[in-house]
């Protein structure tokens, strides 16, 4: 149907959410794109939810960021991106976003960070 955004579009879009909330500090702008059960998984075992995350954007230095996704994929009613943080120009990590479709929408369920 001309008009209407593919699934990929949709999933590009939330990515792009989720990146802008970060590069503003602004837990307000991602705290639609996770699902209330969102869970992150850190290299050294560490895990984050939600509320954990939202609150810790807020101290995130102010440092400029910049993201880079390299890929993106649809199956079904799951969807992953990869990316990459640099912060002034470093790379400091390399991640992959899950997102399922739930109740007709999606939404982030999952982030595997690695350094």
């Amino acid at each position: 149907m001309p008009g209407h955004p593919s699934d990929l579009d949709l999933i590009l879009a939330l990515d792009d959410r989720w990146n802008a909330a970060y590069h503003h500090r602004d837990p307000g702008r991602l705290t639609t794109v996770l699902a209330d059960d969102w869970l992150g998984f850190y290299h050294d075992g560490t895990t984050v939810t939600k509320q954990e995350l939202l609150t810790g954007m807020q101290t995130n230095p102010t440092t400029p960021l910049i993201f880079e996704r390299h890929a993106a994929r649809v199956h079904g009613d799951t969807a992953i991106t990869r990316g990459t943080l640099y912060a002034a120009g470093t790379r400091v990590q390399s991640f992959l976003r899950v997102y399922a479709r739930q109740d007709g929408h999606w939404q982030a369920v999952s982030v595997q960070v690695i350094p």
